[in-house]
């Protein structure tokens, strides 16, 4: 079918409308994604699953909406039912405004049951735009009617922007009921735009049935072979779980949205790339995946090295991420239908085949591998599915008779060297000193030997040593040796202390200073971690005190205790290398001085290699009036670092003044004040969190 003839301003007319929606559907998807999973964080303890949980939810859903649309495309292209899905898109309205209800069950049953019933209306909805924009777009007079496939980059830069503002603009600048208020008032405008499209769409299906003279039924269309619906399944699944596999990494220190959108930022860039009018072409993208396998291979080197999550690391696995997705957009590129009546098709099988990569390293690995189930591991099984993806491919076109591309066996030949690398040598980091490891919903935890001392570890960073010699068993360190801040605090006479609560277990360390006829509250998110500490660790059993684990959220348990019950409160969660921030908003520091008997402390645990929380902690005492001190700055030798001292970092607040006066005359702190700088700044609540502020500087 020929284009018919339209002028420059005709095009424009009835292109317009298509982007826009296009572009503002995929933009609210996103921008409601981000969103919501932000309000989960604290109702699970600011775990990496929380996202990756989400993800697996966002495709079932794109699933659904693409079925939705290859069920409804035949007839859309006939030009039946268009008001009917407008009406389908006004009706996700009652769901409005969002109500996020916490359910008693495992947590990864409870959110995938908590966005179905709040958000999936409304996610389905959006989710079926850029199929449906491009059906009604081939029955338009536009001259791309024959091609409409540039619609779907046009979806993927909506996206790339939800995902990029967010991050930097949306969540410095305006609190959680701000941005859904906007995201309700985009919705109503993505209806009008829907409505104008529908429009268009009458006038040029008038024109193109002239054109025809004929219109073919949805029972006589073709369906695609096999072989390509099976291409286009594992290249989108090996895309996706190549996503996850790198999203696990980069949120192992601290599952954030910044670090959210890194690598799906990296993903949709790639296909808006792949699906641009003039995607690359396929010798020149093997060139570029055959050139960044020495890359792909460093990058395996530094993850199973156990590297710190810094620049060069980042940078490497991002390489991982954007070389492999590439790869498997380039090839559904060329691997797509030709006829547009298999749009649905090809969008339900990419679809499929994302939600089948996702489930698989989100929920498959970690379910069927339990405590093998390395996150390191997740980019061996990425790069199976690639092989398969690729070798599909192949198959696919030996069977339309067309040529397989010349560094097509060269790339995959690489690609299995590295699978086999990383399967290996993630076998050999494995068997290193490991004594036991477990992958839970809350994160990764591991204990190892390494040269006399027994190490707790939850995800990249240590949260506990103990000596191993005899004699020195039960001896604290790491952080909370008898030389460190909070030591000294423990010890101290001026410090009464006979009710201590400890929110965040880790190997309890803090336990060692414990005194006959005191009482000790642990409150600890994950059953796991006691498991592992009483298992491997003397801590809890040694400790002389009275010493209780409270399993739970410990802004919910905590607010089972009484008013004015505790001496000392310390806080010292981390999901590896991260504070959970809901544990530090004005909200919970204010539940935390309620909890505080007169002359009590409270004190946080804030070393961290990618946050400087002192600040933030500066300006919430300011907001409350309530006095803040920090640890004046630890030095330690070679020799007590080698022994498993580490140097810390410990804010304290204190409403009595003789605590303050003792903290600062008698022990190592210093008080501290908000400057003008700070005071400028909004202060962190339940509904407001800027992490831009709190990153550490170099």
């Amino acid at each position: 079918m020929e284009a018919l003839p339209l002028n420059s301003s005709s095009s424009w007319r009835t292109g317009l409308p298509f982007r826009l929606w296009v572009f503002l559907g995929s933009f609210l998807l996103f921008q409601v994604e981000l969103i919501v999973a932000r309000v989960l964080l604290p109702s699970y303890g600011s775990s990496a699953a929380i996202w990756t949980t989400c993800l697996v939810f966002y495709q079932a859903v794109l699933l659904l909406g693409y079925f939705y649309s290859s069920r409804v495309a035949p007839r859309v292209l006939q030009g039946r039912y268009r008001w009917a899905h407008l009406a389908f898109v006004l009706a996700a309205a009652v769901v409005l405004p969002f109500h996020l209800r916490h359910f008693e069950l495992p947590p990864v049953a409870a959110i995938l049951l908590t966005l179905t019933l709040s958000l999936g209306w409304p996610f389905l909805a959006l989710s079926t735009t850029s199929v449906v924009a491009q059906g009604w777009l081939t029955r338009t007079s536009h001259p791309s009617r024959e091609d409409p496939f540039f619609l779907y980059g046009t979806s993927n830069a909506g996206a790339l922007l939800a995902l990029l503002s967010f991050p930097f603009i949306v969540e410095p600048a305006l609190d959680l009921e701000a941005q859904l208020l906007l995201w309700y008032v985009g919705y109503g405008v993505f209806a009008l735009l829907a409505a104008l499209c529908i429009r268009n769409v009458r006038a040029g299906a008038l024109e193109a049935r002239a054109a025809e003279n004929i219109v073919e039924s949805p029972a006589s269309g073709p369906r695609a072979p096999l072989t390509s619906r099976l291409t286009w399944l594992l290249l989108s699944a090996s895309a996706n779980a190549l996503l996850l596999a790198v999203t696990n990494v980069l949120t192992l220190d601290a599952s954030i949205p910044l670090l959210w959108i890194l690598p799906l930022s990296l993903y949709l860039l790639t296909l808006i790339v792949c699906f641009s009018r003039r995607p690359p072409t396929p010798t020149g993208l093997n060139r570029l995946a055959v050139g960044s396998l020495v890359l792909a291979g460093v990058a395996a080197l530094f993850t199973l090295a156990r590297a710190q999550t810094s620049l060069p690391s980042l940078v490497l696995h991002s390489t991982v991420l954007w070389v492999g997705c590439l790869l498997m957009h380039g090839n559904l590129v060329w691997c797509r239908p030709t006829d547009s009546r298999l749009l649905g098709s090809f969008y339900l099988h990419v679809s499929l085949g994302g939600l089948a990569g996702t489930l698989l390293l989100a929920l498959g690995i970690p379910l069927l591998m339990g405590s093998l189930a390395l996150p390191y591991l997740d980019h061996g099984i990425a790069g199976l599915l690639i092989l398969a993806g690729l070798a599909a491919r192949d198959a696919a076109r030996r069977g339309q008779g067309l040529p397989v591309p010349r560094l097509a066996p060269y790339v995959s030949a690489g690609a299995a060297v590295f699978v086999v690398g990383t399967l290996a040598m993630s076998g050999w980091a494995l068997a290193r000193g490991r004594l036991e490891g477990s992958r839970t919903f809350y994160g990764q935890y591991t204990v190892k030997d390494a040269e006399g001392l027994r190490l707790f570890q939850h995800g990249s960073t240590v949260h506990g040593v103990e000596n191993l010699a005899p004699g020195e068993r039960g001896e604290p360190l790491s952080y909370y040796h008898r030389g460190s801040a909070v030591g000294r605090v423990m010890a101290s006479p001026l410090i009464p202390r006979e009710q201590v609560a400890v929110v965040g277990l880790g190997i309890g360390s803090l336990a060692a200073y414990g005194r006959p006829g005191e009482s000790w509250d642990f409150y600890e998110l994950d059953p796991e971690v006691e498991r592992l500490a009483r298992r491997h660790f003397s801590m809890l059993d040694s400790s002389q005190a009275h010493v209780r684990v409270l399993a739970g959220d410990a802004r919910l348990r905590m607010e089972e205790a009484r008013d004015q019950g505790y001496d000392v409160i310390v806080l010292d969660a981390f999901s590896s290398d991260f504070v959970p921030t809901h544990l530090l908003t004005r909200e919970a520091i204010a539940l935390y001085l309620r909890k505080l008997r007169p002359g009590g402390l409270l004190m946080f645990h804030v070393s961290s290699r990618l946050f400087n929380l002192v600040p933030v902690l500066t300006r919430l005492s300011a907001e409350l009036n309530v006095p803040g001190l920090v640890n004046r700055p630890e030095s330690l030798s070679a020799e007590e670092l080698a022994s498993g001292r580490s140097p810390s970092i410990w804010f304290a607040m204190s409403p009595h003044p003789d605590t303050v006066a003792n903290l600062s005359r008698e022990l190592p702190f210093q008080p501290v004040g908000a400057t003008p700088e700070m005071l400028g700044r909004r202060a962190w609540t339940d509904g407001y969190v800027n992490l831009l502020h709190a990153l550490a500087t170099p």
